[in-house]
């Protein structure tokens, strides 16, 4: 009998651990909330909706839903900055002090990926294959090993997403959007396949001892 309720346990939550990745931190932002000193081309796919990122351990997954399919605008870019410990960068010249950086991230409407390291004043090269998009939607794949800390815990990295419309003249002036918008957000963690499997085996002895008293 008590193997008989093991085994109907494991069955039982056998989906629960193909099925359980972490919510990413995600971050809601308005439709059509251009910034008032944007001089760009307002297309819905430089207008943020929301913006994401989890943290497995070794590697950043960041993601974003845009107002319209990425890369309508040919010329658009999206920025990913993240300030490690050393953000000295920020936007105090558009009213955004909170937003700090020390490293960009970025990738075009094509999927064409690339980054700096500010502090260092070093390029970031991305694996192949780290850009991932659909219609409105992409994600980012960063390995942690791009990004060494520079004070702050993985976790405690602040983050934020801007799109630019490269056409414009270098500067402020090519930002369209910031999500989040007057700050920065940090990822979730991702919960180990391990973690998951421990937690379930000790709700699975949980139950066979209720069923025995």
């Amino acid at each position: 009998m008590i193997q008989q309720t093991l085994r109907w346990v494991a069955l039982a939550t056998l989906p629960l651990v193909v099925s359980l990745p972490a919510h990413a931190a995600t971050i809601s932002d308005p439709a059509g909330d251009f910034l008032a000193t944007f001089t760009g081309t307002h297309s819905g796919d430089l207008d943020v909706l929301s913006t994401s990122a989890t943290f497995d351990g070794t590697t950043f997954h960041l993601g974003a839903t845009v107002n319209g399919n990425v890369g309508t605008l040919p010329t658009a870019l999206y920025v990913f900055g993240f300030n490690r410990g050393a953000g000295s960068n920020d936007f105090t010249s558009l009213g955004l002090p909170n937003i700090k950086f020390d490293t960009v991230i970025t990738m075009t409407g094509a999927g064409v990926t690339g980054g700096r390291d500010l502090v260092a004043n070093t390029p970031i090269t991305l694996p192949a294959g780290a850009a991932h998009i659909s219609g409105s939607s992409f994600t980012l794949d960063v390995p942690l090993s791009l990004l060494p800390s520079l004070g702050l815990q993985p976790l405690q990295y602040g983050i934020n997403l801007w799109p630019r419309d490269s056409s414009v003249a270098a500067g402020n002036a090519q930002i369209s959007d910031f999500a989040p918008n007057t700050t920065t957000f940090n990822a979730t963690a991702v919960p180990e396949p391990s973690t998951v499997v421990l937690s379930l085996a000790g709700l699975a002895a949980l139950f066979v001892r209720r069923r025995r008293s």
